[in-house]
């Protein structure tokens, strides 16, 4: 029976239907945590790959958490004011915001140069998964500095430091990492850990389709299941010693490495920061 570190706290995934966010909403439940899953899908018959919040929610139950599901859209700064106080209304408290929400943008961000796109597509990618992190940040700060810790993770990606697929793509995670940067030094003083993380390559329901249909320029086969981020985010919140970390940009893979933990089918993926040549592989046994 997995141990239930998280047991009593409240946390916030914000866009947590699928993807990335499920996998973090269910390692959060199956470590005892009560997690609010948020997103826009209610029913996913209409949506080019499944999953909803209420799906997500009911499996975050199963696992040993307490899984609740919200409709809230990230575009809607008062959507996402309404989600904060509702959780902190019912709960007393929140101690863990994922910042993890993202729109896929209405142009293939695969090809094309940024003169080539739309400016619209600069809005799909910056509207929700920036500035929507901004603002949850934001409406969630008054609330871990008044109970004196919490724990904030903006979910980005080596995009932040390398060109990955467009130009406000790479923008867009740049800014989420230097917000977490500059968001810990005004809320360290009061306990507050904030961070952001990186993920590699990420077999996502989406990615998976878009990979089988062709549309995808990379390979999935040595990539992560959503749940290894999850596992990253438990390491994380469990850790005693989190604020150390406070203020950096961390990477899934590094952390299995210090925290000891591996993906659902056992492994440790390789990291996608090795494969770029932007980071050395770990030393045996670190």
């Amino acid at each position: 029976m997995t141990e239930k570190k998280l047991a009593g706290q409240i946390a916030i995934v914000t866009g947590s239907s699928r993807g990335v966010g499920k996998g973090i909403a269910l390692e959060l439940g199956e470590a005892g945590a009560t997690v609010y899953v948020t997103g826009r899908t209610l029913d996913d018959s209409q949506s080019y790959v499944p999953g909803t919040i209420g799906a997500t929610a009911d499996e975050v139950t199963r696992l040993g958490g307490k899984g609740i599901p919200v409709r809230c859209d990230h575009s809607r700064d008062e959507e996402i004011k309404a989600l904060i106080e509702r959780v902190h209304s019912e709960q007393g408290r929140i101690d863990i915001l994922i910042n993890n929400v993202f729109t896929l943008p209405s142009e293939n961000v695969f090809e094309g140069k940024f003169w080539e796109h739309s400016i619209q597509l600069w809005d799909d990618l910056l509207q929700v998964g920036c500035r929507g992190h901004y603002v949850a940040s934001h409406a969630v700060a008054p609330i871990m500095v008044e109970q004196k810790g919490g724990l904030i993770v903006n979910i980005s990606s080596f995009a932040g430091a390398a060109y990955v697929f467009s130009v406000p793509y790479g923008v867009g995670k740049a800014a989420v990492d230097r917000m977490a940067k500059d968001m810990a030094v005004e809320l360290g003083p009061f306990g507050v850990t904030c961070v952001s993380l990186w993920p590699g390559v990420v077999r996502t329901e989406y990615l998976t389709r878009s990979h089988a249909e062709g549309e995808v320029p990379f390979e999935l086969e040595n990539g992560e299941s959503p749940r290894f981020t999850g596992r990253a985010v438990v390491a994380l919140a469990s850790d005693p010693k989190r604020m150390d970390k406070t203020g950096a940009v961390h990477i899934c893979y590094e952390l299995a490495h210090e925290y000891g933990f591996t993906d659902i089918d056992g492994r440790q993926p390789p990291s996608l920061g090795v494969q770029m040549g932007m980071q050395p592989a770990p030393t045996e046994g670190a």
